[in-house]
């Protein structure tokens, strides 16, 4: 399949507005820049549902065996990255002289398995060493992929219903948390995860993906050329429109019901982005190569990179930084890291060595 560039670029820009959310801008442009910034999760996870069927043909087998590799490669990134946080963790416990009882029983309590189990956060993935629960987003995909193989005889019987039934609920949920706070398993409704979770935010983004692509299969690539011409442009100028009618609508969102996990505009802008990536082929010399090599790893890592200045700055090791600056330091030592230092490996060990 051809390399789409401007879904990698996509993707980059997507992990830089994650970090945003996580060390955010000051002022009235910072609350804008963090809701319009809702859109990235919701993206990653629609992007995985786009590209987990190849063929909208496959019966039951075909489709677990597709979601059997897509569970087990993320699988493997998960432990990784959890194993590296959970390194962390415990370094700075120690280095703050905490005992590796403290460590263990703060994380790893019935409380604490129970908000795992149920909603993919707690403590078991973050804590006060690194302050954002990041990591939810590879465990939601884990209980996604295993709830699609499980429910594969009818996963196209039911995934336009259920798309429509879990956004009506992570919306309403989302009402509630303003105007009717309730306790759900002994849990306010405003927490974050009780609503931002794989039930629904997870599971409906995959499917919008699946189903976009099953659409673009059926729909548009069995046309003749011309008419796929026509329908590029119509689709480009209406996806365009929708993408401005969601930077709006989560903006008019934001000043109405204040900061949230999920925006109705935040879907149209996935929806806009994933008609665009049908309509244009766009991502320069560099930023769509960024978003391919290196945005995994960004998103992956950046509250690490987040949790060391932190700590650097409150053992008064450097400076602490500006509100304004800290999010663009954050964004160039990601790129440094993750990109143009394997670039330099890579181009290096290609080099013939000299005679």
């Amino acid at each position: 399949m051809k390399e789409n560039r401007f879904l990698y670029t996509v993707r980059f820009i997507a992990c830089l507005a994650v970090i945003t959310i996580h060390t955010r801008f000051p002022g009235y442009f910072g609350q804008l820049l963090d809701a319009l910034a809702r859109f990235a999760v919701p993206y990653f996870f629609a992007i995985s549902g786009r590209f987990l069927l190849a063929t909208n043909e496959g019966g039951t087998k075909y489709i677990r065996s597709r979601t059997c590799r897509a569970l087990g490669k993320t699988l493997k990134v998960t432990g990784l990255v959890y194993l590296i946080y959970l390194a962390f963790s415990f370094a700075v416990y120690m280095i703050y002289q905490n005992t590796v009882y403290d460590w263990f029983s703060s994380k790893f309590n019935p409380a604490e398995t129970f908000n795992f189990i149920l909603f993919n956060s707690g403590k078991f993935i973050y804590d006060w060493t690194y302050t954002f629960d990041h990591m939810w987003y590879l465990f939601a995909l884990i209980y996604v992929y295993g709830l699609i193989y499980i429910f594969a005889p009818v996963l196209r019987s039911w995934y336009k219903g259920l798309i429509g039934i879990l956004l009506f609920f992570l919306f309403f949920g989302q009402l509630l948390q303003t105007y009717y706070p309730i306790r759900p398993f002994g849990i306010n409704i405003c927490t974050w995860f009780v609503m931002r979770n794989w039930l629904f935010v997870g599971i409906p983004f995959v499917l919008i993906g699946v189903l976009f692509a099953d659409f673009i299969r059926d729909k548009v690539d069995t046309l003749d050329e011309e008419k796929k011409n026509r329908w590029i442009k119509s689709a480009r100028v209406k996806a365009f429109l929708l993408l401005g009618a969601g930077v709006v609508l989560t903006a008019v969102e934001m000043q109405i019901l204040g900061k949230k996990e999920v925006y109705m505009g935040s879907v149209c802008i996935v929806v806009s982005i994933l008609i665009l990536s049908e309509c244009l082929d766009m991502g320069g010399k560099v930023l769509w190569k960024i978003g391919r090599d290196a945005s995994s790893n960004i998103y992956y890592y950046h509250v690490l990179v987040i949790a060391i200045i932190d700590h650097l700055a409150n053992a008064g090791i450097i400076a602490a930084m500006p509100m304004y600056a800290k999010p663009i330091v954050v964004m160039a030592i990601c790129v440094i890291l993750f990109y143009f230092v394997p670039a330099i490996f890579r181009k290096r060990l290609k080099m013939p060595s000299s005679v």
